[in-house]
């Protein structure tokens, strides 16, 4: 394994210890430029958990977007009321918005649904976020970020 590690530039910890470390580097604000542009994460969650973090930075945000909740062939009529629900668990809920969004200009591209969520407090939104993400919902892994509330205020859902 060291092997392989030192084939590809690692040096030897593994993607969960560099995230945890660069994490708490982060946490104790030892974030210099430098840092961020020799990080070496591997593993698609940890730099996704990384960059998330880097770009919500000093960030609040009253909205809340959920992907890989539900299929496009699970959206109904009853999607809003029933996120509506759940999400009033967390706090007041103002506005929920399904949005379907296709991965191409083609006829048969996949059709991403993204659930955004808008809360009357930032406080609120983070419960939220923090008690979703990663948890199952009909056999899928919800995926529960903040997003950048002036975005979602000017209607720019996709990307």
């Amino acid at each position: 394994s060291s092997g392989i590690n030192a084939e590809y530039g690692g040096d030897g910890l593994n993607a969960k210890e560099k995230a945890k470390k660069t994490i708490e580097q982060l946490q104790k604000g030892d974030n210099s430029i430098s840092q961020e542009e020799n990080m070496s994460i591997t593993g698609s969650n940890a730099r996704f958990m990384i960059m998330q973090k880097l770009a919500m930075k000093d960030k609040e945000s009253s909205v809340m977007v959920l992907k890989n909740m539900v299929s496009f062939e699970d959206v109904d009529d009853d999607l809003e009321d029933e996120i509506r629900e759940e999400c009033s668990k967390y706090g007041s809920v103002k506005k929920v918005s399904v949005y379907q969004e296709a991965q191409s200009e083609a006829e048969d591209a996949e059709i991403v649904v993204k659930i955004f969520v808008q809360f009357d407090k930032t406080s609120e939104c983070e419960v939220a976020v923090n008690s979703l993400n990663g948890r199952w919902f009909g056999g899928r892994s919800i995926v529960a970020t903040l997003y950048d509330e002036q975005r979602y205020l000017r209607d720019e859902l996709s990307g």
